[in-house]
């Protein structure tokens, strides 16, 4: 999904600058720009930046000086009208041990649940990805391919 996500406004917007990360590797970033004392070049990097996507983002519990500053990232983000896509496996009310101001932003943004695929949708995905591939197989295979991949669209490639 993120790696879709940036795609799509690489393609759409060939101006901007994109930077994705995972939440763990953001914090390892934060920790080195602090004990090299090299925060505000950290900073200044983060302003050439049109769109921040961090994945998983519950990663942040527990660090409170991280979250101190990704704070301030989002609100000059926010300021600048600039993007943050951010995912969680939870959702912004049930982040319980990220800062409240944290929560309170992420509940001011635009959420998106993104839930399992039903059957339908399953079988369909079956069968763009084999007409893609020039390859066909028989209804029945499909529907037991799609009623027994239920969590993971990935498992269905």
């Amino acid at each position: 999904l993120m790696q879709a996500i940036g795609n799509s406004i690489i393609t759409d917007h060939p101006e901007k600058t994109v930077l994705y990360l995972p939440t763990s590797k953001f914090i390892d970033k934060v920790i080195f720009a602090i004990r090299h004392g090299h925060l505000a070049r950290f900073m200044e990097q983060l302003e050439q930046i049109d769109v921040l996507m961090l994945d998983d983002i519950q990663f942040l519990a527990g660090k409170d000086k991280t979250q101190e500053i990704f704070h301030n990232i989002f609100n000059e983000f926010f300021s600048k009208n600039k993007q943050i896509v951010i995912t969680s496996d939870q959702a912004p009310k049930a982040l319980t041990l990220l800062e409240a101001r944290l929560q309170s932003r992420f509940t001011l943004c635009l959420i998106v649940d993104i839930a399992a695929p039903d059957l339908e949708t399953r079988k369909a995905i079956l069968e763009m990805k084999l007409k893609q591939k020039g390859h066909m197989f028989e209804d029945e295979i499909l529907d037991f391919l799609a009623e027994h991949i239920t969590h993971n669209v990935r498992e269905l490639e």
